[in-house]
């Protein structure tokens, strides 16, 4: 071969390269690139939030006789139905509650831990007295107490509690690990004329175990749904 040619081969060589490579890009991180319109790789999987991180106001609350209790937040509302594989009655609908729960301390976990035991309170419906043991010059809320309550589970993924198959609690109840989160769902039934305002989470404390005026409570999220 001519030297004279070897030159010319070479640069012609040089060129078709640059041409199929489409400028020199790099297609392994255009494909990670979010104005390239591809999903980045650590945005995919189901997400687990941690106790801390949900929204809301956390309730502080036991069950009477245990020594350690639990940290409990709704994080979602629906009117149900049926919940856990239970029926509610003709002409009423359940209140059900996505909570998440926790340890009473940070640095432990609590065994047997329930949540069939909490309630909920509500503003007092047309002005009728809901106890009618209590004084006239008391202000008055409605409670009901949780039936049916799930099992505590794990590994549940944001905003797939209402899709989950619950069951009705056990016995025994459910450990968590220390700093641990788990997530179930408690139902409050409610006939579809009933008042639902002023929706509260409530709970007995070591303090205050039977009388239900000295329960603390928290918000519980706007139901979603109908009771129709």
């Amino acid at each position: 071969m001519s030297n004279r040619l070897l030159p010319a081969l070479v640069a012609g060589t040089a060129l078709l390269v640059t041409a199929c490579s489409g400028g020199g890009g790099n297609p392994a991180k255009d494909s990670d690139d979010p104005a390239s319109g591809a999903p980045a790789s650590a945005q995919s999987g189901p997400k687990y939030t941690q106790f801390a991180d949900f929204p809301g106001q956390a309730l502080a609350t036991t069950e009477p006789g245990l020594k350690l209790g639990i940290q409990v937040k709704p994080v979602d509302a629906v009117w149900a139905p049926e919940l856990a594989g239970v029926s509610a009655k003709g002409g009423s609908h359940y209140l059900a509650v996505y909570v998440a729960v926790t340890g009473e301390l940070a640095d432990r976990g609590v065994q047997k831990a329930k949540i069939k035991y909490l309630q909920v309170r509500y503003d007092n419906p047309g002005g009728k007295k809901c106890d009618p043991y209590s004084p006239d010059d008391v202000p008055q809320y409605c409670f009901k107490e949780a039936y049916p309550a799930s099992d505590l589970k794990d590994e549940i993924a944001d905003n797939t509690w209402r899709d989950e198959k619950w069951q009705a609690d056990s016995l025994l109840g459910r450990d968590i690990d220390r700093g641990k989160t788990a997530i179930g769902v408690v139902g409050f039934s409610m006939t579809d004329g009933e008042s639902a305002e002023g929706l509260q989470l409530c709970g007995p404390t070591k303090e205050d175990s039977v009388d239900t005026g000295k329960f603390p409570c928290v918000p519980i999220p706007k139901p979603e749904g109908a009771r129709s």
